[in-house]
């Protein structure tokens, strides 16, 4: 029974001296030194540890203490590059004034005037003709008419009505009218009497085309 004793005693000696021998080996020991003390400054300062849980050293080349590197050549996010919508024009239609009516006028006649209702849009001439044409005849008790002197910016020209006729008929005939008036579209502002004759109509200034 005294040889295995001996024999065990000489077998833990053995492994004792060479776990001493690879514990103190210089190649050893200098690396794991350094990585540690580099691991602490690097702690101190806020950085992330370069070491992993097995003690390897992890590629920094994609990493940062802020966190990943964003790859130069990705395609950029198209929500935060793009133009921001440009803002939708202004187009607010006139106010409505009780007993009156915007009409575009299609034919005009010694006694009577042919127009549609009109629409406001946002283009000029602003307002369109929409609908069926309408015969309108001039009020018994008189009509009162009006132009725009646009050239001399000066306030709308009570006319006669069959000046106004006149006029709208060079209009339509896309001719010149008579100085001082031009023509704006053709659209009027009307008012009917109770039989839905025309008692006031004023020529309305709006863009040309």
């Amino acid at each position: 029974m005294a040889v295995p004793r001996i024999l065990l005693a000489a077998a833990v000696l053995t492994a004792t001296a060479v776990a001493g021998l690879t514990g103190c080996t210089p190649a050893d020991s200098r690396p794991t030194v350094t990585a540690a003390s580099s691991a602490a400054a690097l702690a101190d300062d806020g950085v992330d540890d370069p070491l992993d849980d097995d003690g390897d050293v992890v590629d920094d080349s994609t990493y940062t203490a802020a966190g990943p590197i964003t790859d130069p050549a990705a395609p950029a996010d198209p929500a935060a590059s793009a133009d921001p919508a440009d803002p939708a024009p202004e187009c607010t239609a006139p106010a409505a004034v009780p007993g009156h009516q915007v009409l575009i006028m299609v034919a005009a006649g010694p006694a009577e005037l042919t127009a549609q209702p009109a629409r406001y849009t946002c283009t000029p001439p602003r307002y369109e003709a929409t609908g069926t044409p309408v015969h309108y005849g001039f009020a018994a008790a008189g009509v009162t008419a009006t132009l725009v002197d646009r050239a001399h910016e000066e306030a709308a020209k009570p006319v006669q009505p069959d000046e106004l006729v006149t006029h709208l008929n060079d209009c339509l005939a896309e001719r010149d009218p008579a100085d001082p008036y031009g023509c704006y579209g053709n659209a009027y502002d009307v008012v009917l009497d109770s039989h839905g004759r025309i008692i006031r109509i004023a020529e309305i200034e709006v863009p040309t085309p």
